[in-house]
């Protein structure tokens, strides 16, 4: 298959529906590109992409050169899975996937371990969009992703890390805070894992209804919390901004534009040097339990599990 050009290029291709754009995500040229895939189409004896449709899009020749290239790719890491376990950790790959924001909150510490333990374990992390990293892990392109699932998928074995409180932002100049300044919680009892003590001064969250805010989407856990917050307070409000990531809506709150919500393993761990004001608001709903999930139909390296106990002992360590 060397010959041959990679599955995560025609995806990235048909994700793109442009060759130019295509080879910009990948970092590489477009000539490079375009000279791969015309030598994978001619030894094949069949094209990948219908050309004469513009955006590209695979013919059927494409789709299945696509599928049997992923069952190659993921038969492949199987079977190094099975050669790590057998050397006992001491080569293999590890491929762990989610959601930049949760990459960022949760991993660095159990990876600087795991690495440090296992120096000759290499480790991919890939960001993305859940339902995107769940269909690559089914496919056995991620040995294991990082969630919270709104809802569990069967195909799917999911381990609970730990449960976390998600807190209201609230941009530090704004005048509401003189009024709401006796429910605040310090960012310093956060930081020093004293939040619980503070729990009972519990923010009406009605008192915000005038005021605007930012927004995730919906299909992501946090705007999705926070519609349950409009709809427990009865009602929406007038002035949004709406945001993918929630370290941009963060970023706005610091700067004046709007209420957001916030994880308190992110405040803890992301280095922020700057704080909004902190409240908390029916804490039934805003909690959360982490998951490592991986696929019930792939094989688990000892690497995926060592990896997982780590990843557990660093974040309960807390």
């Amino acid at each position: 298959m060397d010959k041959f050009i990679s599955a995560e290029y025609i995806e990235t291709i048909a994700e793109m529906k442009n060759i130019t754009a295509a080879a910009e995500k990948l970092e590489m040229s477009q000539p490079a590109l375009s000279a791969r895939l015309k030598k994978t189409e001619e030894l094949l004896g069949t094209s990948i992409f219908d050309r004469s449709r513009q955006p590209l899009e695979l013919t059927e020749a494409g789709k299945l050169y696509l599928r049997y290239a992923n069952k190659l790719t993921a038969l492949n890491k199987e079977f190094m899975k099975h050669i790590s376990d057998i050397e006992n950790l001491r080569r293999g790959a590890l491929t762990i996937g989610g959601a930049s924001f949760f990459n960022i909150s949760y991993l660095p510490e159990a990876v600087s371990a795991f690495t440090a333990r296992y120096p000759g374990i290499d480790i991919e992390i890939i960001d993305g969009k859940i339902p995107e990293i769940s269909v690559k892990a089914f496919n056995g392109m991620i040995d294991l992703f990082i969630a919270h699932p709104m809802e569990q998928d069967e195909n799917f074995e999911y381990e609970k890390l730990f449960n976390e409180r998600i807190f209201i932002c609230v941009p530090e100049q704004w005048p509401v805070n003189e009024i709401i300044g006796d429910r605040e919680i310090p960012a310093e009892s956060i930081l020093s894992s004293d939040a619980a003590e503070e729990e009972e001064k519990l923010l009406d969250f009605r008192l915000l209804r005038d005021l605007p805010f930012v927004l995730l989407k919906e299909d992501q856990h946090i705007g999705w919390i926070m519609n349950r917050l409009f709809e427990k307070g009865g009602f929406r409000p007038e002035h949004t901004v709406c945001v993918e990531q929630t370290m941009t809506s963060y970023a706005l709150t610091l700067a004046g534009v709007g209420i957001s919500l916030m994880t308190e393993s992110c405040i803890k761990n992301s280095g922020f040097r700057r704080f909004p004001k902190f409240y908390m608001a029916e804490p039934e709903m805003c909690r959360r339990d982490i998951y490592a999930v991986y696929p019930k139909n792939r094989y688990l390296s000892k690497a995926s599990r060592e990896f997982i106990r780590i990843l557990k002992s660093s974040l309960n360590s807390r």
